[in-house]
């Protein structure tokens, strides 16, 4: 047993649970009596939930800004009426899913009909836009514009929130802002349904940071232990099979790869089903958990509409709103800058380590990796990366 590897995936909680056991059997003889053969592997199912969390508890749970015109709160009036209450309290992890991403689609159309109207007043809607068969190269050219303008880092949001009161736009800060935060969750999303896993490794630095600050603390040191343990402590042949069973395809179709925590919720549910069914004596009416998407053609229009109306992706200086969104990133880096947790070393046991790593040291070095790979990814455009 000892020559092979078991890997668990799972939540926070099954990896507290097994590091209590390991701990429990440190005073055992054989390396498997003392468990040292399972690898916890963290599943990206229950890690996506986790995100999925920390955008509510940043967007949705505060009630300062829910009255603002162009807050995700109202978006959310829009696209689901009848819910409002159920997103006030616990919103359930489906409803905030399809809440990001069909706001996201609403919030990327408006910037495209702002970067369209900017290069040419007659283009007036994205139909007459379309109909005018621009080239790839000029795409190409308006979707960075796009993220150059209407996507927010934690630089060019510091520059403008350090202007004069009169000359700042609170309502245009706050839209480029949530834009970055749905990208990032969507971007998310789309490496894992596409089987990209070095995408979705290169995505834990910002939501790290974004942990830490909306105090899941646990999930921030987790994520951040464990990309240590890739980097410094698996062998490269163990990282590769970690990497190579991260995900599974179940359907085996394109953009159909799903975590393997997923996988055994499903067979849970599908045990919970047969229970069901069994009970009911075999009546499967209505028993499918396979439902076609909803139309949400006429919803994003409406909501496409209330953009249009409010101007969120237009800078008009003086705007304000009730409420100042806080950069989770930035204050994530600071947080974790004065955290002194930071410094203590991970592994100062390991002899062949070449130096002691500490969690600070290594955030450092995994977000010029990020950065790279970033890089690396945009540069190889003959590669189907998905985002």
């Amino acid at each position: 047993m000892s020559e092979h590897v078991l890997l668990v995936h799972g939540d926070l909680l099954t990896k507290e649970r097994l590091d209590m056991i390991i701990k429990s059997r440190r005073i055992e003889d054989t390396p498997k009596c003392r468990f040292q053969h399972i690898v916890f592997v963290p599943g990206l199912f229950h890690f996506k939930m986790v995100c999925a969390d920390a955008l509510w508890h940043t967007w949705i749970q505060p009630q300062a800004g829910r009255m603002d015109v162009n807050s995700l709160w109202q978006h959310v009036g829009v696209l689901r009426p009848r819910e409002t209450g159920k997103f006030a309290s616990k919103p359930g992890f489906r409803r905030m899913h399809d809440v990001l991403h069909h706001d996201l689609w609403a919030s990327i159309l408006d910037c495209w009909l702002v970067e369209a109207q900017t290069r040419n007043s007659t283009w007036d809607s994205l139909e007459v836009f379309a109909k005018c068969a621009p080239s790839w190269e000029l795409i190409v050219e308006m979707s960075e514009s796009i993220v150059n303008k209407f996507v927010a880092n934690t630089t060019t949001l510091m520059n403008l929130r350090q202007r004069p009161r009169q000359e700042r736009d609170q309502q245009f800060e706050n839209q480029v802002l949530c834009n970055r935060d749905e990208l990032l969750y969507v971007d998310l999303c789309h490496a894992m349904n596409s089987g990209d896993i070095r995408r979705v490794e290169a995505s834990f630095l910002s939501w790290i940071y974004i942990f830490k600050a909306t105090k899941k603390h646990k999930y921030a040191y987790h994520t951040a232990h464990f990309m240590v343990q890739m980097r410094y402590v698996y062998p490269e042949d163990l990282q590769q099979l970690i990497r190579l069973n991260w995900l599974c395809n179940p359907a085996g179709r394109a953009f159909k790869f799903r975590p393997m925590d997923w996988l055994v919720e499903r067979n849970n549910l599908y045990t919970k089903e047969c229970h069901v069914m069994i009970e009911n004596g075999f009546h499967l009416k209505q028993r499918t958990i396979k439902h076609a998407p909803p139309n949400m053609t006429k919803t994003l229009q409406k909501l496409c509409d209330e953009l249009r109306r409010h101007s969120p992706h237009i800078f008009t200086a003086g705007r304000h709103a009730d409420r100042q969104v806080e950069d989770e990133i930035g204050t994530g880096m600071t947080m974790l800058v004065a955290d002194r947790t930071m410094d203590i070393p991970l592994w100062p046991d390991c002899l062949h380590l070449e130096h002691t790593v500490t969690l600070r040291g290594f955030l450092g070095i995994f977000a010029e990796w990020a950065d790279g790979l970033s890089d690396l990814m945009l540069l190889r455009s003959d590669t189907n990366w998905t985002y």
